[in-house]
């Protein structure tokens, strides 16, 4: 990899106006512009001119840290943007500088992990997606599931395993009222806070987003681990309602992370964490990162433990960790076959975990997260590449657009690049 020397004129200039202040000692509420920027070769993509651009565009967010990648068809990072601060000095285990192996909350990007898990376990265990979500719920709950979601409106059947993963299930965004999993199943979503005529939920079969990919978390157990979960059940059968429902919440979440870190991330060398805290306890100076409101903030916070919620969005992993595990997710043998991950490019309505766009430089497939004080983005871009982008305080305010015009930029400018060799 090489170190791009002739960043533009904006950004020499930014990064020099830092460069007198960061000679002494900044205060903790400080960060220099000073990005590290490495890049390899590719005849898709400009590379260089791919880095300069998101550099530029990101010195001007008000971030504390963050961290872009590109990867090859071939899973080899072929270039890198790094900026900031991990945690300042002002904080529990001290100043980090924010790098591509920076322990980062990816926020909903975390759902293509689930969606993974719930492909790959269903094919293991020879569980077809089109078959009803109720069949994969707690017992107790089978029977309570609203009529919307057990049979099913507007002719779409009863709401399955597939529907859920391709966000058709007819839930909405997130649980207004803070409901669980089981009280928005059984009232139908249809109740949100105290407006006493809410928006309706999305209709079943219709694509809208929604985190309820979350309920993984309880149903990929009875899809991975039904002899377990039927000893379970009966384990628990003398227990009140509210011992169950928590019993069976603790197994399940066992089962989930358990299923997560051994059939998908140990294979592919790589570790994942639900809880910051852990991290932060197996070594308080570890390269992790806090929460930041902005990149003035002195301190930062510790996200909470998300044990029980990281299906729908806060798996813990470096940006290095993320690329890879997306390239193996789609490399057709690792950790999905090519038939089972076509699924998560099916289409427009039909793509599980992803969301498609076509663009006129080809189509691209993407994911993002937020999370308080994270952002992130990943896409899937034409010719294999991969690009990922995490940050620690999500100030930017139109930070979705700065990776996918950096590409473009940098595409086109490969294109004409050729056309000149080419007409020579």
């Amino acid at each position: 990899m090489k170190t791009i020397h002739n960043l533009r004129a904006r950004l020499l200039a930014l990064a020099m106006a830092s460069a007198t202040s960061s000679a002494f000692a900044l205060p903790c509420n400080q960060v220099p512009v000073n990005p590290a920027i490495t890049t390899g070769a590719s005849s898709a993509i400009d590379l260089e001119r791919y880095a300069e651009e998101v550099a530029i565009r990101m010195s001007l967010a008000n971030d504390k840290g963050w961290a872009a990648t590109l990867t090859d068809a071939d899973g080899e990072m072929i270039a890198s943007v790094t900026q900031g601060l991990a945690r300042t000095a002002c904080d529990p285990g001290g100043e980090r500088a924010f790098t591509v192996n920076t322990e980062t909350p990816w926020g909903s990007v975390s759902k293509l992990i689930t969606t993974v898990a719930a492909i790959h376990a269903a094919d293991a265990k020879g569980v077809n997606l089109d078959l009803p979500l109720v069949n994969f719920l707690p017992l107790r709950w089978r029977n309570q599931v609203h009529s919307r979601y057990a049979l099913g409106e507007n002719g779409s059947g009863p709401v399955t395993l597939r529907h859920i993963l391709q966000h058709r299930g007819g839930f909405r965004h997130s649980s207004c009222s803070g409901d669980t999993i089981k009280d928005r199943l059984i009232h139908g979503d249809l109740i949100c806070g105290s407006d006493l005529s809410p928006e309706p939920p999305p209709s079943v079969g219709t694509r809208d987003y929604s985190n309820m990919v979350g309920i993984f978390q309880i149903t990929l157990a009875y899809v991975a681990e039904a002899a377990q979960m039927q000893s379970v059940e009966s384990f628990a059968s003398q227990y009140n309602n509210a011992d169950y429902d928590s019993y069976i919440q603790t197994v399940t979440n066992n089962v989930y992370r358990r299923y997560v870190k051994d059939e998908l991330f140990a294979p592919i060398g790589i570790t994942g964490s639900c809880n910051m805290a852990e991290l932060k306890t197996a070594s308080v100076s570890g390269n992790y990162t806090l929460w930041y409101a902005s990149d003035t903030d002195s301190s930062g916070t510790l996200p909470p433990d998300q044990n029980h919620t990281c299906a729908s969005g806060a798996w813990i992993m470096s940006s290095v960790e993320m690329a890879r595990f997306l390239h193996r997710m789609a490399d057709g043998t690792s950790l999905l076959s090519a038939e089972d991950y076509a699924l998560m490019e099916q289409g427009k309505t039909e793509s599980h975990g992803w969301w498609r766009s076509d663009w006129q430089l080809g189509t691209v497939y993407s994911h993002t997260g937020g999370w308080s004080g994270t952002s992130s983005a990943v896409r899937a871009l034409p010719g294999g590449l991969i690009s990922t982008a995490v940050y620690n305080s999500g100030g930017y305010d139109d930070w979705r657009s700065v990776y996918d015009e950096s590409y473009k930029i940098a595409r086109r400018a490969a294109i004409h690049r050729a056309h000149q060799i080419f007409v020579r």
